[in-house]
C-alpha cells in the first residue's frame, strides 16, 4: 500500500509529464505550422527571392543608328571596340594586377583613376566585374590574350564606339554623344553609368530614334556573385538610321573655300614663314603643314563665320558651314580636361554653331525687305527717286553713306544695285519701323524654325513696342535710319538670311529650312507678297551682280545659262566718330581683327530660274563685295560645275 509521500510524488510526476507533453505538442505544432506556412503560404515569395539570388540581370545597349548625308555617305556611325574588365574578388591584389597589365599595354591615367574610384565603392563581400578601360585596340587584346594564363582575373568585352568620319567638316551638325546625366532628362538613371545619349546637334534631336531598344542579359551567379552561366534574355533592336539633306562633297568644298577667304595657303617649311611663326603665340595650322597668309604677307587665322546653301523650293539645307569648328570624335573617347578647356577658352568660340546660333547685324542684305515694305504699303513706286550727296542729316546727327561723295539721284533699282544708304534712310523714314519689322518677319527674320537642331537663336527684329517693353523708352527716328540699313538693334542668324533670300527667290511660298530629306514635297504657307514687287526686287538683285554699277559686279559666275543674283552687306562693328572721318578712315585690313567690319553676301542661282539660295557671313572679314561675294560665286560654280 502506497504511503502518502509516494502518492504525492506520483501526482507531481503526472502533473509535470502532462505539462511537458503539452509544451512538446505546442512546439511541434508551431514547427509544423511554420513548415506549412513556408511550403504553402509563402512559397511564391521565397521562390522569387531564390530566383533573384540565382540570376543577375544586365541591360544591353543597342547599336546606335547611323547618320547619313543625302548621298548615303556616313556622318556618324559605330566602330567595334574592346573593353578590359577585372573580375574582382577580395583575394586579388589589385595594385599588383594593374602593374602586371601595364607592363604589357598602356592604360590611360584617367581610366585608371576611374577604375580605382569604382574599387573604393565595391562591397568587399561580393565578387564583381569592374571596368578598367574602354580603349583597348585589337593589338592590345592580342598582347593580353597570348598571355592570358598570366591574367586569369581579366576578361574582354566587345563594345561599340561612336565615330564621325567627316570630323570637323560636319561637327556642328552631327553633334556628339556622351554618358547619360541627369541634365539629359528621361528615366534612365538605373543604367546611366554606361548609356550614351546625344548631347548636341542631330545626335540630340534624333536621340530617341537613333538609340534603339535595349536588351537584357541574364547571368547565373552564386551567392557571392560569381558568374556561372550567361544568356541573352531580351535581344536589342538597333536604332533607326537618319538621312539628312547635307551634301558632304559640297560641305567639304565650302568649308575650305570659306576659311581661305582671300588669303593664300603657304607651306610652313618656308624660312620666312618659320620666322613669323616663332613670333606668333597662337598659329592655326591647316593640315599641320600649312598656314594662311594675307595680301600683306602676314600669317592669319582661317576666316570665321558661316555659309549656308538652301533649296528655295523645299527648304533642304545642302550645306551648313560654321567656322571655326570642332571634331566630335574627341568626345567619343572621354574628353580630356585640357582639350575641353582649350575649346571652351578659345576666343573664336569653335563650339558655337554660328549658322543657327550666331547673331549678326545684317547690314545692307536686308534692304530688299525695306524696299518691299515700302512697295507693299504703296509709299513709293519703282521710279521714286531720292538724292544722295553722301550723308543724311537728322537733327544734330549725321548719317553717312558708304560712298563718301554720294550716288546722286537714284531710283529704287539703282539704289539696291549700288547699295545706297541715303536712299534707304529716306525710305525708312517714310515707311516707319513697324511696317519694316512686319515685312522682315514675313520674310523669315526674327523667328525660330522647326529645323532639326535644338541650339538656335531667334535674333531681334525691333519695333516701337519692342523697345518700350525692353527699355521703357520711345523709339527714335535715328534708330529707324540705322534699322533701314541693317544696323542698330536688328540681329539675324545666317540661317534666317538664307531663308529670307529663299522666299524672295521662290516668290510664292514661305519656305522654311530643314535638315531632313523632303521625299514628300513639303507644303508651305503662301508668302502673300505682290508677285510683281518680288519680280522687281529679283531684277534689282540681278543688277547687283550683273549691272555696270553693281557692288558685286566683279564676281559673276561667267556662264550664259547660270548667273547669280544677290546683295552685298558690310557691317560696322565699331562706331566711326566724326573726328576719325576727318582724319581719314583706317582700312579694314590695318585694324585689329575684332574691330574690322563683318562681310556679308546673300543671293541665289540661277538668276533666271532660282534653285539654290546662299548666305555668307565672314566675321571681321571687311567688305561684303570683295570678301563674301567671291566665296558665294565659287560655291555656286562648284554646285553647277561651271
Amino acid at each position: 500500500m502506497k504511503n502518502k509521500s509516494q502518492k504525492k510524488l506520483e501526482r507531481t510526476i503526472s502533473k509535470r509529464f502532462f505539462i511537458l507533453s503539452m509544451f512538446k505538442s505546442v512546439v511541434i505544432g508551431a514547427i509544423g505550422w511554420r513548415f506549412f506556412d513556408l511550403q504553402m503560404i509563402e512559397n511564391r515569395k521565397y521562390e522569387k527571392l531564390s530566383d533573384d539570388n540565382q540570376f543577375d540581370y544586365h541591360m544591353i545597349a543597342p547599336e546606335r543608328g547611323r547618320i547619313l548625308d543625302r548621298k548615303m555617305r556616313l556622318l556618324a556611325g559605330n566602330m567595334d571596340g574592346f573593353s578590359l574588365v577585372l573580375k574582382w574578388n577580395k583575394k586579388i591584389n589589385v595594385d599588383e594586377t594593374i602593374k602586371k597589365i601595364s607592363k604589357v599595354i598602356n592604360i590611360n591615367q584617367k581610366d585608371l583613376n576611374n577604375f580605382y574610384d569604382q574599387i573604393k565603392l565595391i562591397n568587399k563581400d561580393f565578387s564583381k566585374e569592374v571596368l578598367i578601360t574602354k580603349k583597348l585596340s585589337q593589338k592590345d587584346v592580342a598582347k593580353l590574350a597570348v598571355r592570358s594564363i598570366e591574367f586569369p582575373e581579366i576578361s574582354f568585352l566587345m563594345t561599340k564606339k561612336r565615330v564621325y568620319p567627316q570630323g570637323i567638316i560636319a561637327g556642328h551638325i552631327t553633334g556628339y554623344t556622351g554618358v547619360y546625366s541627369e541634365n539629359d532628362g528621361g528615366t534612365e538613371k538605373s543604367y546611366s553609368s554606361w548609356l550614351q545619349v546625344g548631347k548636341t546637334g542631330l545626335e540630340k534631336f534624333f536621340d530617341n530614334d537613333l538609340r534603339g531598344k535595349f536588351g537584357r542579359k541574364r547571368n547565373e551567379v552564386t551567392s557571392k556573385g560569381h558568374v556561372i552561366a550567361s544568356k541573352i534574355y531580351e535581344s536589342t533592336t538597333s536604332g533607326i538610321d537618319i538621312q539628312i539633306s547635307l551634301d558632304m562633297g559640297l560641305q567639304a568644298f565650302a568649308i575650305e573655300r570659306f576659311e581661305r577667304g582671300n588669303n593664300t595657303l603657304i607651306n610652313i617649311k618656308n624660312n620666312k614663314i618659320k620666322k613669323q611663326i616663332r613670333n606668333i603665340k597662337n598659329v592655326t595650322y591647316v593640315n599641320s603643314d600649312y598656314v594662311y597668309m594675307d595680301k600683306k604677307n602676314r600669317i592669319v587665322n582661317p576666316e570665321s563665320g558661316s555659309l549656308i546653301v538652301m533649296n528655295v523650293e523645299n527648304g533642304e539645307i545642302l550645306c551648313c558651314v560654321s567656322s571655326p569648328g570642332y571634331d566630335p570624335n574627341i568626345f567619343s573617347d572621354g574628353l580630356e580636361a585640357s582639350v575641353w578647356n582649350k575649346l571652351k577658352n578659345n576666343s573664336r568660340a569653335p563650339l558655337l554653331n554660328r549658322s543657327m546660333s550666331g547673331v549678326y547685324p545684317p547690314g545692307s542684305t536686308i534692304k530688299m525687305a525695306v524696299a518691299l515694305a515700302a512697295l507693299e504699303n504703296g509709299i513709293i513706286d519703282y521710279n521714286t527717286k531720292f538724292y544722295c550727296n553722301g550723308s543724311k542729316q537728322l537733327g544734330t546727327s549725321i548719317f553717312h553713306c558708304w560712298a563718301e561723295d554720294g550716288h546722286g539721284k537714284l531710283n529704287l533699282m539703282e539704289a539696291i544695285e549700288q547699295s545706297c544708304d541715303v536712299y534707304f534712310y529716306e525710305l525708312g523714314l517714310k515707311v516707319g519701323i513697324d511696317k519694316i519689322a512686319l515685312m522682315m518677319k514675313r520674310l523669315g527674320l526674327g523667328q525660330y524654325y522647326n529645323v532639326e537642331i535644338d541650339d538656335k537663336s531667334k535674333g531681334v527684329v525691333p519695333n516701337i513696342e519692342w523697345k518700350l517693353k525692353r527699355d521703357g523708352l520711345k523709339w527714335s527716328l535715328g534708330e529707324t535710319l540705322n534699322a533701314s540699313i541693317g544696323q542698330g538693334y536688328i540681329l539675324t542668324t545666317p540661317l534666317q538670311l538664307a531663308t529670307m533670300v529663299s522666299r524672295i527667290a521662290n516668290a510664292k511660298f514661305s519656305v522654311t529650312p530643314t535638315l531632313k530629306i523632303n521625299k514628300d514635297e513639303k507644303r508651305f504657307d503662301p508668302l502673300k507678297i505682290n508677285p510683281q514687287h518680288l519680280d522687281f526686287i529679283k531684277k534689282s538683285m540681278e543688277r547687283v551682280v550683273n549691272g555696270n554699277n553693281g557692288t558685286a559686279k566683279n564676281y559673276q559666275i561667267g556662264s550664259k545659262n547660270i548667273e547669280m543674283a544677290g546683295k552685298t552687306g558690310t557691317v560696322q562693328v565699331v562706331r566711326i566718330s566724326e573726328t576719325e572721318r576727318e582724319k581719314g578712315l583706317i582700312k579694314n585690313e590695318d585694324r585689329p581683327w575684332k574691330k574690322r567690319d563683318h562681310a556679308l553676301f546673300v543671293g541665289y542661282a540661277p538668276a533666271s530660274k532660282p534653285k539654290y539660295a546662299i548666305s555668307v557671313v565672314v566675321e571681321h572679314g571687311g567688305s561684303g563685295s570683295s570678301v563674301a561675294a567671291p566665296i558665294a560665286r565659287d560655291v555656286f560654280k562648284y554646285i553647277f560645275k561651271v
